[in-house]
């Protein structure tokens, strides 16, 4: 890594090329969203443009979570509405998006109905994925992206930033999900409301619960999560 360029490395060249996959799609949405250049993808590493900002914090979630918003909407009307939760979405020749039912098959809850909802994307919100460079938003992950409806990126969100860094409040969450409804509203049966989000928050609690203790996650969910959630 130098001044001007970050180098990531994964286990294996096909990784890599996913995630440059990943990387080029986000970035032909031309959503309102900073997405690092893409200098090379060399057998298992990426070297992309260095960024210079800061990590979000709790407040900065709203601000956060607009873009997420934006990126979705911007994915939903030029590729996803054609898309259905339950079937693999073939994004490009380059890219074939995973359905968001079959690999949760086993934490959603049996009537979880996704027959009707919109396609929006997955692409592991972690409040660390992110950086701040003035007041614009960067995404700086790129390994995993999925189909998922739209609420469900974000609520992955709230349960890395309370598991990261302790007990959020239920205004700060409100707020987080309104900025997000707000980006999102042009879409149909778009709109996420607050206990949709819970039911999303549950699903990340299950499957991010056993990296307790190790990446940053130093908070159980259920000690952190809302009162009355």
């Amino acid at each position: 890594m130098s001044a001007t360029t970050f180098v990531k490395h994964y286990a294996s060249p096909s990784r890599a090329e996913s995630a440059r996959a990943h990387h080029d799609w986000l970035r032909r949405l031309n959503a309102p969203v900073r997405i690092p250049q893409l200098h090379e993808v060399a057998c298992t590493r990426m070297v992309l443009e260095h960024l210079e900002g800061r990590q979000p914090v709790p407040a900065d979630l709203p601000v956060v979570a607009a873009a997420l918003g934006d990126l979705h909407t911007a994915a939903y009307t030029r590729h996803l509405h054609a898309g259905q939760l339950d079937q693999p979405f073939e994004a490009t020749t380059a890219l074939r998006l995973v359905d968001f039912v079959s690999p949760r098959s086993t934490v959603l809850p049996e009537d979880f109905a996704f027959a009707e909802l919109p396609c929006a994307l997955y692409k592991d919100s972690n409040i660390r994925n992110f950086i701040l460079i003035d007041n614009q938003v960067a995404i700086i992950d790129f390994d995993d992206l999925t189909l998922a409806p739209f609420g469900y990126d974000l609520a992955k969100l709230v349960v890395s930033a309370a598991m990261t860094h302790g007990p959020l409040t239920l205004d700060l969450i409100e707020n987080t999900l309104n900025r997000y409804n707000t980006q999102t509203i042009g879409t149909a049966n778009a709109h996420c409301d607050i206990r949709r989000l819970q039911l999303y928050t549950e699903i990340h609690h299950r499957l991010t619960s056993r990296y307790l203790g190790r990446h940053g996650y130093t908070y159980d969910w259920p000690t952190v999560r809302p009162r009355g959630w």
